[in-house]
């Protein structure tokens, strides 16, 4: 009847059911830990060790620009991993496959002006298209009705 679905039979199961399954763990319902150990070891990865990353997607030396982009996406990352881990599912879901969305849109057009970071922009946005799809994709599973 609503929007937020509260008199869908089929969302109203399918919370009843997420609401038991976490019962058994302290009450919070299962979250897959996988993606969110990948996304943390990405960032890690990124903000640690950005000349390693960039010189691996761009074939190019690192620069400085290059390498505060990457710290950034990597913190980023990490904030994500961890908001995927304390956040309300449907926010954490939600929320991250619309930022890495966004984040593949942006990284696509600066393969289309960039020239020089064309390679690595256009990998970055591969892989943040399919971030934004797995993410989009569970969330149409858990959340719609």
């Amino acid at each position: 009847m609503s929007s937020r679905g509260t008199a869908d039979p089929v969302h109203h199961h399918r919370l009843q059911r997420e609401s038991r399954r976490g019962s058994r763990r302290g009450g919070r319902p299962d979250r897959p830990v996988v993606p969110d150990l990948l996304r943390a070891a990405w960032g890690a990865t990124c903000l640690l060790a950005p000349d390693a990353v960039q010189r691996a997607m761009s074939g190019h030396d690192p620069d400085v620009r290059g390498r505060r982009v990457l710290r950034v996406l990597g913190a980023r990352h990490l904030v994500q991993a961890a908001g995927g881990r304390v956040l309300p599912p449907r926010l954490a879901v939600g929320g991250g496959a619309a930022v890495d969305g966004i984040h593949s849109a942006t990284a696509l057009a600066l393969g289309l002006l960039d020239v020089r970071r064309r390679r690595a922009a256009l990998v970055d946005a591969v892989v943040a298209g399919a971030w934004c799809a797995w993410g989009a994709a569970r969330y149409r599973r858990a959340f719609s009705g």
